[in-house]
């Protein structure tokens, strides 16, 4: 592939692709790492499901108050986690 003589391609370099074994490997290390941040992350931060204190809950269980109390819960985790108390 020769330049072309009306200047929109007259540089060195062409405007295709000479190699694409880069790429490849790029895209395969990206999914490989995605795919490694996925499993550390669900082994180490799974969530506690026993932490849930659905003892209130013993018969007649409303699934309203249920998933209220676990998102209030789950509120106070993150609340916790993130204030810089102490600091």
């Amino acid at each position: 592939m020769s330049a072309k003589p009306d200047g929109i391609n007259t540089h060195r370099f062409a405007m295709y692709r000479r190699n694409r074994w880069p790429t490849r490997i790029s895209f395969i290390l990206v999914i490989a790492m995605g795919m490694f941040g996925f499993l550390y992350a669900v082994a180490t931060w799974l969530p506690a499901l026993g932490a849930i204190d659905l003892a209130g809950y013993a018969e007649g269980i409303d699934w309203v108050e249920a998933l209220a109390a676990i998102g209030e819960q789950a509120l106070q985790l993150l609340l916790g986690a993130t204030s810089g108390g102490g600091q």
